[in-house]
């Protein structure tokens, strides 16, 4: 016990010995310890990194190989390695690209380049960037269209003609190659969001249906979202062929509603939303407005603008158009008018009772032209909004040069003379006020199409400057340092998608799709933007319907072709125009060898573009006949409901003799509306109740032809029919209506409704533009409607009766 207490007592002493807090003594504790716990920590951290390391493995993704490099897979994704997903990617800082294209203005129709029309938002895209006075399209808006997006002739790119006609010819299908990338299927496979607004007109008519095919539709061909419609033009007050991607749309039922208005909306929402979502991101936007083309429509305030500054008459309005472009400088001090093209007569000679009406039309044409020159400054206006304006490139341009389509003294309804039933100037001047307006579809008189075209002869659909020679303005903040400058270097409309590409940066690929692509026609005019006197391609055939031009530096050899005549036997003209820009002066007897090697350098592009064969014909004999070569389908079943036809995919019933057999019920509070209808009131036909009676309409405004039953229908179930027999093909004939058998209403026409517009075939409703002034809107039917079969004559055209057809169409062949 002692020796315990003994030890006890040593250890108490030895630990009650003070301790040493001195300032040495604590730090070197102090770091002892820390090895202690560190040592500690690093042991349980290891342990912990390895059951995290692991537990991810378990949950989180394998990073991506490089691109390009195949997915490696094992027997889990934790032994496997991803391929990369990531999209095609612009180049930093790539342009966006605006294409703005205007229809059937001529070259003197902006005020940049000498017009007394207000476009003051056009003018200042000249003012901020390049006017080229030497620019050249394809003479109609098909083949221009299609030359601009494929960087091919047109002919190449299977549009030697409208897209209405597959003629059968590589040069002729009416639908656009896919030997060829679009301009948006090249942008877009190379990161570019893309866009179109407006009229497409590339696809074959026959194609423009809900079972496609879609392959030449817009979305199929780089458009990645697309509001448009297809054919020549559209009713600016009620579009009636609207599409979204493919599928058919009304227009939105706005008070005040104008197309170009709404094409404009959907151009700045489509970019507005892109950048919203991808900022920074380049957008190719293609926006072809419908207009100046006919149908001549405008807002009342619009055209009254301009309320008598037209009548002073064409001649006038020619001579103080050029004097302005020569104070522009987009035409030299020496260029002289040349006299009026045909169909255009002088002014003075135009009876007082007819000039008023006349001058009117001109207003309707210049107030379209300020509606869409205060949309171009909205588009802008948002492009500056967005921040995006300094690195986008703006081109603006025409197809082709002013339209003849408008006879000598104008229409208000432009499918009356083309349908063979002219309107009288005197009945069409009763028309004074509302011309333009909803209820009217007109188109000017071929001296405002000469006015148009100053200072250059001839028109659309033709190889003279007046048809081939447009605007062009190209304006880019941050590529182009020149400002307000203009270009007198050549550029077709063939050499733009090249240009466009190579200021983008991009390489257009050989082969697309597994399609071996045809190499470029045209030629990147790029360095003008920075060198006025750089050189570009100096040699470029023309053709349309015969019309033929060669250009070769600066000599222009033209041939006007009569329809009919052997193409052999046209005469060619030469123009020097490095002295005539404007040809105006004939030197082809003084160098005949100059104008035979022209015409060979012409038929050896011909041969290598697919020109050949040449085809005169007018347009609508060339419709008659595909129409009868496709075959006319004899019969025709609906079961409602059936979406809207486009017109060229619909019922073929006009001219022919034809019978409509329809099932429907009505009741006491259900009984009226429209149980068929195609076309619009400037040229449709209808089949409708109204308070009860059944009746039949055709109408080409001003000419509407009407038959309804004397009596109101009966309630219940009922079988009406609509027969029309043919006297004489397609203008001769009579209709009848039945109902449960009996005969209720009987009509001779004076004249059968030849074709429809282009609004399309609706059942059970009145899509689009209604074809009765009767009622309004879509007057859909009340009661149900059941089957509906349609059979037609498809007897084939005789040789009496298509003379007698061009006969009485007037038809030039």
């Amino acid at each position: 016990m002692g020796t315990d207490m003994a030890h006890q007592d040593d250890s108490h002493n030895e630990t009650d010995k003070p301790e040493d807090l001195s300032p040495k003594r604590l730090k070197r504790r102090a770091f002892l310890s820390g090895l202690a716990v560190g040592a500690a920590t690093a042991g349980v951290a290891a342990t912990g990194a390895h059951v995290a390391s692991t537990k991810a493995r378990s949950l989180m993704t394998p990073k991506a190989l490089p691109e390009g490099e195949a997915a490696q897979v094992g027997l889990s994704f934790q032994d496997s390695r991803p391929a990369s997903t990531a999209r095609p990617k612009a180049k930093e800082d790539s342009p966006n690209v605006v294409v703005i294209l205007l229809d059937d203005c001529g070259f003197s129709d902006l005020g940049c380049y000498g017009s007394e029309i207000r476009t003051p938002t056009i003018d200042g895209l000249a003012k901020q960037g390049l006017q080229y006075t030497n620019f050249r399209t394809c003479s109609m808006c098909s083949p221009t269209r299609a030359s601009f997006l494929t960087g091919l002739n047109h002919h190449s790119a299977g549009l030697g003609w409208l897209a209405d006609i597959d003629a059968g010819y590589p040069g002729y299908r009416g639908d656009l190659t896919h030997e060829a990338a679009t301009l948006a299927e090249v942008l877009q496979g190379a990161g570019w969001s893309t866009f179109l607004s407006g009229k497409w007109h590339l696809n074959n008519a026959h194609t423009t249906g809900a079972n496609g095919p879609y392959d030449n539709w817009p979305t199929h061909r780089g458009f990645d979202r697309a509001y448009w419609f297809q054919g020549h033009s559209t009713d600016y007050f009620k579009p009636s062929e609207l599409f979204d991607g493919i599928a058919p749309v009304e227009p939105p039922d706005t008070p005040d509603y104008f197309v170009c208005d709404d094409l404009t909306d959907r151009a700045i929402t489509y970019i507005s939303t892109q950048q919203a979502l991808e900022p920074g991101r380049p957008f190719y936007l293609h926006l072809a407005y419908p207009g100046p083309h006919s149908p001549l429509q405008a807002r009342a305030r619009d055209r009254d603008a301009y309320k008598g500054q037209y009548d002073k008459g064409w001649d006038a309005v020619r001579a103080e158009r050029l004097a302005r472009q020569k104070a522009l400088g987009v035409m030299p001090d020496t260029v002289e008018l040349p006299p009026l093209s045909f169909g255009s007569g002088s002014w003075d000679k135009l009876p007082e009772n007819h000039k008023q009406i006349t001058a009117r039309y001109m207003e309707v044409y210049a107030g379209l032209m300020s509606n869409m020159d205060s949309n171009i400054a909205r588009l802008l206006q948002s492009l500056d909004e967005l921040g995006v304006r300094e690195n986008t490139i703006v081109v603006l341009f025409s197809d082709n040069g002013g339209s003849p389509e408008g006879t000598p003294t104008g229409t208000p309804n432009v499918f009356a003379p083309a349908f063979g039933r002219p309107i009288p100037v005197e009945e069409a001047a009763q028309l004074y006020d509302v011309l333009g307006e909803e209820g009217t579809y007109p188109h000017y008189p071929m001296g405002w199409a000469s006015a148009s075209n100053t200072p250059f002869k001839m028109y659309k659909q033709y190889a003279h400057l007046g048809g081939v020679a447009d605007p062009l303005i190209v304006s880019w903040p941050k590529g182009i340092a020149a400002q307000g400058e203009l270009r007198s270097n050549f550029v077709h409309v063939v050499d733009l998608m090249p240009t466009l590409l190579e200021a983008a940066g991009v390489q257009r690929p050989t082969v697309y799709k597994g399609q071996v692509q045809k190499p470029f026609e045209g030629q990147s005019v790029l360095a003008t933007f920075s060198q006025p006197q750089s050189p570009t391609r100096s040699e470029q055939y023309f053709e349309l319907g015969g019309n033929r031009a060669y250009r070769e530096d600066n000599w222009r050899a033209v041939a006007r072709h009569t329809r009919g005549k052997p193409f052999e036997d046209d005469v060619w003209e030469l123009y020097d125009l490095s002295q005539d820009p404007a040809e105006g002066r004939d030197v082809a007897s003084q160098f005949p060898d100059v104008v035979e090697r022209l015409k060979s350098k012409w038929l050896q592009a011909a041969q290598q573009y697919n020109v050949l064969p040449l085809d005169d014909r007018n347009l609508v004999l060339r419709l008659v006949q595909d129409r009868q070569e496709k075959g006319l389908r004899a019969r025709w079943d609906f079961h409602p409901p059936v979406e809207r036809l486009a017109r060229d995919v619909a019922p073929i019933v006009c001219g022919l003799s034809h019978t409509i057999e329809l099932e429907c019920e009505r009741t006491q509070a259900a009984g009226d509306g429209v149980l068929v209808a195609q076309g619009a009131k400037y040229a449709g036909w209808v089949l409708y109740i109204q308070n009860g009676k059944l009746c039949y309409e055709q109408s080409l405004v001003p000419y509407v032809e009407r038959m309804e039953s004397s009596k109101p229908l009966p309630e219940g179930k009922l079988r009406i029919k609509y027969q029309q027999r043919m006297t004489s093909r397609p203008f001769d004939g009579e209709g009848t209506l039945f109902v449960n058998g009996q005969e209720v209403a009987k009509h001779t026409f004076k004249r059968v409704l030849f074709s429809t517009s282009y609004d399309g075939f609706t059942l059970g409703a009145d899509l689009g533009n209604q074809v009765s002034t009767r009622y309004s809107g879509p007057n859909p039917f009340q009661g149900k409607l059941g089957k509906v079969s349609i059979d037609v004559d498809t007897s084939k055209v005789n040789p009496v009766e298509m003379l007698r057809f061009i006969s009485q169409m007037g038809l030039n062949v």
